[in-house]
């Protein structure tokens, strides 16, 4: 028996479910179901599409687990990915007396010339998290962060136009390597920095398209240079940065 198998084999007992009534909830045969539960065959993406729909279970987490008897050679950091993903819709889904808490999107299209003062730019709403995870896996208060979706490829593959990303806004000193927002003479970018000696901040795109650019420290204020925050959590990816 695979884990695959022996986790939906257990799952129905839970439920208390015959093979036949397992087999008429998700449409398939009797003989699909005792298959993929002796592990003779491993259930392929449409059965778990359907047992995701029909029993509202997470559907990255039953992935990950089939992925994980892959034989392919990127099997395990695809299962690496899909754990980060699971975990981070955990995050998202909050339980019994688990506090839930606001985190605003921003829509930065419309916020050039609104200056440093991030609460004042226009809102394109706001995404539920669960405050533990937060503070736990962030080392952040909710009052410390906001969204916002990336507006160019500039960042690509790292991160794409239209991603959604969250920055820590306490981050406004390049004292550690990341990806930051800046406000570079009324222009929005989102780049990464590296310190470099002599007081000098390389801002780099990790799309080599774009050139990279240096910038001295003590010259941040006469080139209208600001940090607004450091990039924390990609949601595509559900991971940290």
């Amino acid at each position: 028996m695979t884990k695959t198998g022996e986790e939906l084999k257990n799952y129905r007992i839970r439920l208390r479910k015959t093979l036949a009534e397992m087999a008429a909830m998700l449409k398939v045969s009797t003989t699909t179901i005792v298959n993929y539960e002796t592990g003779r065959r491993m259930p392929d993406i449409d059965f778990l599409i359907a047992f995701a729909e029909a029993t509202g279970e997470d559907f990255v987490y039953w992935l990950g687990l089939r992925v994980a008897e892959s034989k392919a050679a990127g099997a395990a950091a695809a299962k690496a990915r899909l754990d980060t993903i699971a975990g981070h819709n955990l995050a998202l889904k909050p339980s019994a007396g688990t506090a839930s808490v606001s985190v605003p999107l921003y829509n930065i299209k419309t916020a050039t010339g609104a200056g440093s003062v991030v609460d004042h730019w226009p809102a394109d709403g706001a995404l539920q998290f669960t405050d533990s995870w937060i503070r736990q896996e962030l080392g952040a208060a909710p009052s410390d962060l906001f969204l916002i979706h990336v507006d160019d490829e500039s960042m690509k593959p790292t991160l794409r136009s239209g991603d959604t990303i969250m920055l820590d806004r306490r981050a406004t000193k390049p004292d550690r390597e990341g990806v930051y927002m800046l406000l570079m003479e009324g222009v929005l970018l989102v780049k990464r920095l590296q310190a470099l000696p002599g007081g000098i901040i390389k801002v780099v795109s990790d799309n080599p398209a774009y050139e990279a650019f240096t910038i001295r420290l003590a010259e941040l204020h006469e080139q209208n240079f600001t940090i607004l925050g450091r990039v924390v959590w990609v949601m595509w990816a559900g991971r940290k940065m």
